[in-house]
């Protein structure tokens, strides 16, 4: 038996050193089976199941190594072992019983609880996500300052985003470059994931996009290198990986990475799935695939993730500004990070000016100039420009619009960001078409279709035929909204409510309000004489009937 127990052992280890750690599971089980492993091993056997995503296996696990480390006397060692199965229980949404573990160890443990700086990362986590960020920084300060081994590199990746949340950018990225720097050297694969993750989402925070090509291609090197890249720890840097894909253009590779990501993770609980059904739905939703966007972004619901701004993204889309206004509007009163703050904030403004509300819009441009104060990075300040921009233009100012619309596009083009690029593309068009340059609008425009088609944004491009349509007409839009334009011309080709809906992928509900709302505007009581007006004063063209 011993003989048989020990063939298990030699290849669970050989599995575990080659990161094979789904077959390590097996064998360290079966030798398990066998004969208890001792507590080196069991922790490994541990480790090797929390970065498969084995999470129930890895809490049990990590129990009874935190037993076997506390009968042994050894308090410093097992004051880590229960940070690993905080950590676990946190990873799968288990924020009750992680809470009640913390306090479970305290009485353990006693003062090695207190001495311990893998367990001051829970209260350091604590005071920054609950708004106490200088405590949190104090505490991380300590552990980088005391602390030795795989604990620094933790905290200095934390640290580092708690800074960016904070609204000081360089200095968090400057931690998480020490903590990438020691990352390369070699780390446990529990950490050495958190700390790739952790980098390349500061990036994203802080609008980093050059160094978070740089450092996803060194992240990609590491992946690439392992066998397998199922589990949630590895699903939290594929998520990052098909972010800087579609941010660079590479849209169906984007689509792949997340998708298998979701599948991989299908009956896994846990922030991080959250997270890989929210970047599904976007990609989803800017590829036009509506009903499967909601999906998505149900399931990142039902998995703790907010859905914003991406499911008010997708509500205006559809039509309904309303839900669209209201989803924004009530994430604004939760959320308090900054740059969680800036992404709904751009969202804001582009759903108000949609609505013609120029003065709401414009308040909301006021707060994200007062939210980025000093903060002077290109792509932060080609967020403020292009915010500018837009709400020049719908004031009636394309004058003043156009430079701060080129300067954006200019930034986004250096960060190699193809539709940022063309959706400005259309806004530089609108103003050259204002200031009677029709030759530059026009080359914007086809600039923009290009990107779109390239890149499959089929809503961008369905929203450029109906801006171009309507600028080529020569019309004012008579306060009616593009999405109540887009039913007038479906109205003048003849389409009844329910053909509407499935066309643009609305509710009949949704096309009713639509129909009602154009009459109030347009003052008449049939849709024959909506057609009439629109035709008159060339809201649709003349050849649509």
């Amino acid at each position: 038996m011993a003989a048989v127990a020990t063939a298990h052992l030699v290849r669970a280890r050989e599995l575990h050193r080659a990161s094979r750690w789904e077959e390590a599971c097996a064998e360290y089980a079966a030798a398990d089976a066998e004969e208890p492993l001792v507590v080196e091993d069991l922790e490994a056997f541990a480790e090797a199941a929390q970065v498969s995503a084995r999470g129930d296996e890895a809490v049990a696990l990590l129990h009874r190594v935190f037993d076997l480390r506390v009968s042994a006397g050894e308090l410093e060692d097992a004051a880590q072992v229960a940070f690993w199965l905080w950590w676990a229980l946190l990873n799968t949404n288990e924020i009750v019983e992680a809470s009640g573990w913390l306090k479970q160890t305290s009485r353990t443990l006693g003062p090695a609880m207190a001495t311990s700086l893998w367990l001051k990362i829970p209260e350091a986590m604590f005071h920054a996500t609950t708004g106490n960020r200088a405590r949190a920084d104090e505490l991380l300060r300590a552990i980088v300052d005391e602390g030795q081994g795989e604990v620094v590199p933790w905290a200095l990746s934390l640290w580092g985003q708690t800074l960016i949340d904070d609204g000081r950018p360089q200095d968090g990225l400057d931690h998480l470059e020490e903590a990438m720097a020691i990352a390369t050297h070699g780390l446990s694969p529990r950490v050495t994931p958190w700390i790739y993750c952790a980098a390349v989402r500061g990036c994203f925070l802080a609008r980093d996009f050059a160094r978070a090509r740089a450092w996803n291609r060194s992240m990609a090197r590491w992946l690439d290198s392992l066998s397998s890249l199922g589990g949630a720890y590895l699903g939290n840097c594929r998520i990052y990986r098909s972010r800087l894909m579609f941010l660079n253009g590479a849209w169906p590779d984007a689509l792949e990475e997340i998708a298998a990501v979701c599948t991989d993770l299908d009956g896994y609980t846990g922030w991080v799935c959250g997270h890989a059904y929210y970047q599904l739905g976007e990609v989803r939703r800017l590829r036009g695939e509506w009903d499967a966007a909601e999906d998505a972004y149900r399931r990142a619901a039902e998995h703790g993730c907010p859905t914003q701004p991406g499911l008010a993204l997708l509500r205006l889309a559809e039509g309904d500004i309303d839900a669209s206004e209201a989803g924004v509007r009530r994430a604004l009163t939760e959320v308090t990070a900054r740059p969680d703050r800036l992404d709904l904030l751009k969202a804001v403004v582009s759903i108000y000016l949609e609505e013609g509300k120029i003065e709401a819009a414009r308040d909301a441009v006021t707060e994200f100039e007062e939210i980025t104060g000093e903060l002077t990075t290109p792509v932060i300040e080609a967020e403020t420009s292009a915010i500018r921009g837009a709400l020049a233009l719908s004031e009636g100012d394309p004058g003043s619009a156009l430079p701060l619309l080129r300067q954006a596009a200019g930034t986004w083009q250096e960060q190699d960001a193809p539709h940022e690029v063309a959706k400005l593309n259309v806004l530089i068009g609108q103003a050259c078409r204002a200031l009677a340059d029709h030759d530059g609008a026009r080359l914007e425009f086809s600039a923009a279709r290009e990107t779109f088609e390239r890149l499959g944004a089929r809503p961008d491009l369905a929203q450029l035929d109906r801006i171009v349509a309507a600028t080529d007409a020569g019309s004012e839009t008579h306060g009616l909204t593009r999405r109540e334009i887009e039913v007038l011309c479906l109205i003048a080709r003849g389409k009844a409510n329910r053909a509407i809906a499935n066309e643009l992928h609305l509710s009949e509900r949704t096309v009713h309000r639509h129909v009602s709302n154009i009459f109030t505007k347009l003052n008449v009581d049939s849709r024959t004489a909506a057609v009439a007006y629109g035709i008159r004063h060339r809201i649709v063209e003349k050849g649509t009937l």
